[in-house]
């Protein structure tokens, strides 16, 4: 679980996370707030706090997640936002096609559900354009909502990728899914519903800015996977 600035609604957040889930790992992005001190505070022995210091970036600090997960032999990592905007009774329709065998990596898409409703017109229209880009950059056209962090990923994805490779800062989820059609890993939506609080900002993202800095990352994720994706398959099909 990526965090910054969120003392308002990590506690709540935690609140929610289901009994059946082993380790929960927190990853503080350099958080200049008390949201540290929450967590610290925090009563469930299943927490683990990873402070970074400094704002490195929220890809980089789900990396730092996904990387520490592979030292509890956790089989699906799940990845949330501190930020209460995901609603973890649908968690095990996000682990589900890992743990049948269908995909190595799951997010969900808000597309399937009320994004139209719900969902505030500029990000609506801005998710559209992104996730079309992605889609292309990708070649995987069976996916929507690309910016959309609820995510579940398998070890065995954890433990193949070379994750120097994969971008640090917003936009990553467009990144993960371009690298992962790469690596030939098997990527996969599930629905579901949006979630904003009314009279709580929830996300740290301008989404004009947030563009901005993702169509280079798109286009260089395109290309890399046109020069790397047949001689990163062909080296994995070496391994097998």
């Amino acid at each position: 679980m990526p965090v910054y600035n969120e003392e308002k609604l990590i506690i709540p957040t935690l609140m929610c996370i289901p009994n059946y889930v082993d380790k929960i790992i927190v990853i503080d992005d350099g958080s200049d707030d008390s949201t540290c001190s929450l967590v610290l505070s925090y009563d469930d022995e299943r927490v683990e706090l990873i402070a970074l210091g400094e704002n490195k970036g929220v890809g980089n600090a789900v990396k730092v997640g996904f990387i520490r997960s592979l030292q509890y032999n956790i089989d699906i990592v799940a990845g949330i936002g501190g930020d209460h905007q995901f609603d973890l009774e649908n968690l095990p329709l996000l682990l589900d096609p890992i743990v049948d065998d269908e995909a190595d990596y799951v997010k969900g898409n808000r597309f399937l559900v009320d994004a139209k409703e719900v969902m505030p017109n500029k990000r609506y229209f801005g998710n559209i354009f992104l996730s079309m880009l992605t889609r292309m950059a990708s070649g995987v056209h069976t996916i929507f909502d690309t910016q959309d962090g609820f995510i579940a990923i398998s070890r065995k994805v954890i433990e193949t990728v070379d994750w120097d490779i994969f971008w640090n800062g917003y936009g990553f989820v467009s990144d993960f899914i371009i690298k992962l059609a790469a690596y030939g890993f098997r990527v996969k939506d599930i629905p579901r519903r949006s979630i904003y609080i009314e009279g709580v900002r929830q996300s740290h993202i301008v989404i004009s800015r947030y563009i901005r800095r993702c169509l280079p990352m798109i286009l260089k994720g395109w290309l890399w996977r046109i020069l790397h994706q047949r001689k990163i398959r062909k080296k994995l099909k070496k391994t097998k």
